[in-house]
């Protein structure tokens, strides 16, 4: 494909007599990766701005620069097209779209949205189309999985260049099945304008992001965005709605599309009902608009808070026309997802916990469900990340301190922030002296592992699958599940 090529298809405005046409090997939004004939996109992001790059890409020979800063409109240079654009990132996701010759329409792209839920409703589903025999690619926190190759994301949704690619890719291979998380932070960094979603699934909505949006607002309406993506008239797709989530009747009014909703509450469209959950399964009737339609078990999988996860999975291989019978045998076999509720694996019957719980909705949710169904003692090691919203801290200290029975507050990716003064910010909203505070989260663990009896229930929250912390700009490694298991094997060795 060469420059006009591109540009055409692209319907981007430019003036052929002062554009000169060559190949195009690939396009970049890194200036560290330009290669002979590439496109480079300077885009305004959150921490650099790719216009303080443009000189750097010059100096590289490229080809062609597009970007939407205005000041370089006075600056020209022989033998390179600079191509003005109002916003370089929707630019970037039309060209992407374009380049790689449209995948998101050859395949069937499920999207996973929501405050809390969106990995382990992905995974489930990605699981399910393995355990069906059926090639599927996976794009979230957990990485990225195209067929059997994994490869790391630091993103929970990549870049829109990036997506492009893993979709054109997963053709390649003959993969047209692709399941992805959508946060809000990609809604609105247009890391999914341009992609050509069959299903979009809502988990829930509640506080979380407010250091990124800085309103409430700003954060519904990010989300929002996707369902409009979706188109003004009734057509092929689908949306699947919480239907016990309060905020799902303001989406669904955005949402011009065929539409469904799951839940517990008798007026959802899908529905669990006569429901069992203890800590290593969950059982319950599936009913599709009051009608049962077959029995879920599972094995290996915690949480009340699951059974909206198994539903809302469950109701989009239903909505799709998948043969039920089949995917209820498959179920059993669904594992857990890594750092979503994991149990640490041990010889010595501990119950502990690891999840990615760091928002009070989600910490709510899992403490109170621990403390619904099991008499024993709650602890809870927490902490609270550095330059994130603030305004959670206090909130999490008074949750967790009036539902664990003991808590130790420790270090969460203090990132630029002191560890001490987030600790302060948590402290303040305790409802109870039944804490302690242990900055070091390895040592916190470590303390945590010593004390517990052996049928106390450990929960760590808020790192999950991460393996680092980051401190001021490093990321230095840690496990949450490696720390378990060192110092389980050393209190009982000794």
């Amino acid at each position: 494909m060469d420059l006009y090529q591109l540009l055409d298809k692209s319907k981007l405005h430019y003036d052929k007599n002062r554009i000169i046409n060559h190949p195009i090997h690939k396009i970049v939004d890194d200036s560290r990766k330009i290669e002979t004939n590439d496109i480079f996109i300077a885009i305004k992001g959150e921490e650099s701005d790719g216009h303080d790059y443009i000189i750097d890409a010059i100096n590289q020979n490229i080809k062609t620069i597009i970007y939407e800063d205005k000041y370089y409109d006075y600056l020209t240079y022989d033998h390179i097209n600079m191509i003005k654009v109002h916003d370089s990132k929707k630019t970037l996701a039309i060209l992407s779209h374009y380049y790689y010759h449209m995948p998101s329409f050859q395949v069937h792209l499920v999207g996973v949205t929501g405050t809390n839920g969106k990995t382990t409703v992905s995974s489930m589903i990605h699981h399910i189309y393995r355990l069906l025999d059926k090639k599927c690619t996976l794009i979230g926190t957990n990485g990225i999985k195209i067929g059997n190759e994994a490869i790391e994301s630091l993103n929970t949704t990549p870049s829109n260049l990036i997506i492009q690619k893993i979709l054109h890719d997963s053709i390649q291979k003959g993969i047209n099945q692709v399941v992805m998380e959508v946060s809000s932070h990609a809604i609105k960094q247009e890391r999914v304008a341009q992609l050509d979603f069959n299903t979009v699934i809502y988990t829930n909505f509640s506080h979380d992001h407010l250091d990124y949006h800085k309103t409430f607002d700003d954060y519904f309406y990010s989300k929002g965005l996707l369902f409009a993506y979706l188109g003004n008239f009734f057509n092929d797709k689908k949306v699947l709605f919480n239907g016990d989530c309060k905020y799902f009747r303001k989406f669904i009014r955005l949402a011009n599309v065929e539409t469904y909703t799951y839940g517990i509450d008798g007026e959802n469209d899908f529905q669990a009902r006569n429901i069992i959950c203890d800590v290593s399964k969950i059982s319950f009737d599936f009913y599709c608009f009051n009608d049962f339609i077959g029995s879920v078990n599972t094995n290996n999988i915690f949480g009340f808070f699951n059974v909206y996860n198994l539903l809302s999975a469950i109701s989009y291989f239903y909505i799709n026309h998948f043969n039920m019978e089949e995917i209820f045998r498959m179920l059993p076999q669904l594992k857990g997802v890594k750092g979503r509720m994991e149990k640490v694996n041990n010889p010595y019957d501990l119950n502990v916990f690891i999840d990615y719980a760091h928002t009070p909705d989600s910490v709510y949710r899992i403490l109170n469900e621990i403390k619904m169904i099991t008499k024993k003692k709650i602890i809870c090691v927490i902490g609270c990340g550095g330059d994130r919203d603030a305004l959670k801290r206090p909130i999490i200290g008074k949750m967790t301190t009036s539902l664990a029975d003991e808590v130790i507050f420790t270090t969460d990716n203090p990132r630029y922030e002191d560890a001490s003064s987030i600790i302060h910010d948590i402290i303040q909203g305790t409802s109870s002296q039944k804490y302690i505070v242990i900055e070091n989260r390895s040592e916190a663990i470590g303390y945590a592992i010593d004390t517990m009896a052996l049928d106390d229930v450990l929960v760590i929250l808020g790192k999950g699958h991460e393996n680092y912390q980051v401190i001021g700009n490093q990321r230095v490694y840690f496990s949450d599940y490696d720390e378990v298991r060192k110092y389980i094997n050393r209190r009982f060795k000794e």
